[in-house]
């Protein structure tokens, strides 16, 4: 029912405008992880025409604004700006320069780019891309895998199979701290009798220093996504200055210039905490983006919604659909 709602309403401009004044006029913050090229069609990415579609329509209706120029608005006129959009790209990743930046740079528009910066200086892989590397190059046909007290088995012997695997090995590692994480994928690897290369070959590569400087001297803000991804709040409390201000120091260090805004890894409630807000405060970033709780709209939790290839989901949340429920809530009060 409600996915048939949804399909009634981005359907026709006169419903969505309707929507538009409707639900509170917050600020659309989206994000974006993985980039394809232009037809090519995999789960948690989005196709280069995909995106230019999506670019169309916001630029039809919307202003797209920097994180760092939306938060500095904020800050001024204690009000967030209206009828705004905010695009932003996690983690990385080449992609985004070979495919999301051209389109960008084509429209004149501002993104915010978010890095983990170990993973940009070529030290580290991405936790989640080592998992599903070992999942993909096995020659197993099933594992037998223990995860904290269980012990599962799990069928590889085609790609629904070993994508339900990657989904559950990946949901335990979110689970655990850091170390153990680490531990724990490296047991997985020697299961599935995988060596993993000391680099991430190119379906997983990193942007260059290079590239992310030139970026930034076209309209992408970067910011940081801490040095190696950890969920901050599992990690040693030790630690955090190193993930949060250590990170920032290396990205200014590369651009040649500071940096304001801030991405914690993950989005799960319980990701972050009081000790994790005050680390990145003392770091000097100025805002901080986090969850899917529309809600809650402070500088450092600013909410963000994932972004697909699926266009009527696209466009109910650009229009902000997905703000309906807080009028009910506030309705019901």
């Amino acid at each position: 029912m409600k996915n048939a709602i949804k399909r009634a309403i981005t359907g026709s401009r006169t419903f969505l405008r309707l929507l538009d004044r409707f639900v509170p006029d917050m600020p659309r913050v989206l994000v974006y992880h993985r980039f394809t090229p232009p037809g090519v069609r995999r789960p948690h990415r989005v196709s280069a025409d995909e995106l230019s579609w999506q670019l169309d329509v916001i630029c039809r209706d919307f202003k797209v604004v920097s994180l760092d120029e939306c938060v500095e608005y904020f800050l001024f006129h204690g009000a967030w700006p209206k009828a705004s959009v905010i695009l932003t790209v996690d983690d990385g990743y080449r992609d985004m320069y070979e495919w999301a930046y051209p389109e960008l740079l084509k429209r004149n528009l501002k993104a915010t780019f978010f890095v983990t910066t170990r993973f940009i200086d070529g030290d580290i892989w991405l936790w989640p891309d080592r998992l599903e590397y070992a999942i993909a190059n096995t020659a197993h046909k099933k594992a037998t895998i223990s995860m904290g007290d269980s012990v599962l088995d799990f069928p590889l012997h085609d790609d629904k199979h070993k994508a339900a695997a990657w989904k559950a090995l990946s949901d335990y590692c979110i689970s655990i701290s850091s170390q153990r994480k680490d531990e724990f994928q490296k047991k997985v690897e020697s299961i599935l009798d995988v060596s993993l290369p000391s680099a991430p070959p190119l379906e997983y590569a990193a942007s260059t220093w290079d590239e992310i400087r030139e970026m930034g001297q076209n309209g992408i803000e970067i910011g940081s996504h801490t040095k190696n991804h950890p969920i901050l709040s599992k990690v040693n409390p030790s630690l955090l200055d190193s993930e949060v201000g250590a990170s920032k120091h290396v990205i200014e260090q590369q651009i040649g210039h500071g940096i304001k805004s801030f991405c914690y890894p993950n989005s799960a409630p319980d990701d972050i905490n009081e000790d994790v807000i005050a680390a990145v405060r003392k770091a000097g970033f100025k805002c901080a983006v986090f969850g899917r709780n529309l809600s809650s709209w402070e500088p450092y939790t600013i909410p963000r919604m994932g972004v697909t290839d699926d266009r009527n989901d696209f466009l109910w949340k650009i229009h902000s659909g997905e703000s309906i429920s807080i009028v009910r809530r506030g309705n019901a009060k």
